[in-house]
């Protein structure tokens, strides 16, 4: 059975698309067959594993399809690329950015007052779904990313998902962008038969800043709960902020603090879907 998580939150720059890829990474590395969907047009989660793949591989990638093109055939299957053994990118492009576009022409508007409104945008946000359902089957584990913003993307993410990890920086800004993620995440439960669960939230620490850490990690706690909070916390590397560039390479000591790290990570991860799942192993 494939397991599908959503990483999200309503403020940019919060570390979902680093954690969506370094959990993939090491899910891969422990042998997992994983999938990263990448549902932001902004398309930085392809352009790093894209160059991670260049380390593993000396071929070259091309767009035959993009993601949007392959929608609007209505078969997104054979458009995954394999970056590295058992892992496995579904790529975006900046001509994503037209989905929300594409689903008003298919499925037309109506005012958010018209009776038909829910109906409405229920077919739009379960359209990714009926193309997704096709693929997932051949993953164990298939990590979203998405813009962090609320749009028919996000929406759609959250509708393919069994389980959605909230991403915190410890600022107020990230704090205020994951509070309003959990009130539509709830939203979406009530209105549109979302089915999923939160497996928790991870917090991302800013630089050198402890009481502003703690004072945001607080507030956490008292909001979402200590137990829905990640025991590992992601301190601030600079070998991540390297591997935009590079690519997720794994050579010398600095890259085996940053495997370490996302190996606990990964090992809460699967222990918190276990849970949910009521399974000794995820």
């Amino acid at each position: 059975m494939t397991i599908t998580v959503t990483v999200g939150n309503y403020k940019g720059g919060v570390g979902k698309t680093k954690n969506t890829v370094m959990c993939a990474y090491m899910l891969a590395k422990k042998g997992y067959k994983t999938l990263v969907v990448d549902l932001d047009p902004q398309a930085n989660a392809t352009t790093v594993l894209l160059r991670t793949k260049k380390i593993h591989s000396d071929e070259i990638f091309s767009f035959d399809k993009t993601l949007m093109a392959a929608i609007k055939e209505g078969d997104i299957s054979g458009i995954e690329t394999e970056i590295m053994p058992n892992l496995y990118l579904l790529p975006s492009y900046i001509d994503f950015a037209n989905y929300s576009n594409f689903l008003d022409l298919t499925y037309g508007l109506v005012d958010d007052e018209d009776p038909k409104y829910v109906e409405l945008t229920k077919k739009k946000i379960y359209h990714f779904k009926e193309l997704f359902d096709s693929i997932k089957e051949k993953y164990d584990y298939v990590l979203i990313d998405v813009p962090p913003t609320k749009s028919y993307i996000t929406d759609s993410a959250v509708i393919v998902s069994k389980y959605v990890t909230i991403a915190l920086q410890t600022q107020e800004l990230s704090f205020d962008g994951a509070v309003e993620y959990l009130d539509d995440l709830k939203k979406l439960n009530s209105t549109y038969d979302a089915n999923f669960e939160i497996i928790g939230v991870l917090p991302v620490l800013m630089d050198g800043n402890a009481s502003l850490d703690n004072f945001v990690l607080q507030n956490a706690v008292e909001y979402f709960g200590e137990e829905n909070i990640f025991e590992t916390k992601i301190p601030n590397m600079a070998r991540l902020k390297r591997f935009d560039n590079t690519g997720i390479t794994d050579y010398d000591r600095h890259d085996k603090k940053v495997m370490e790290l996302y190996d606990s990570v990964s090992d809460e991860f699967l222990e918190r879907i276990a849970y949910f799942e009521g399974d000794s192993e995820a």
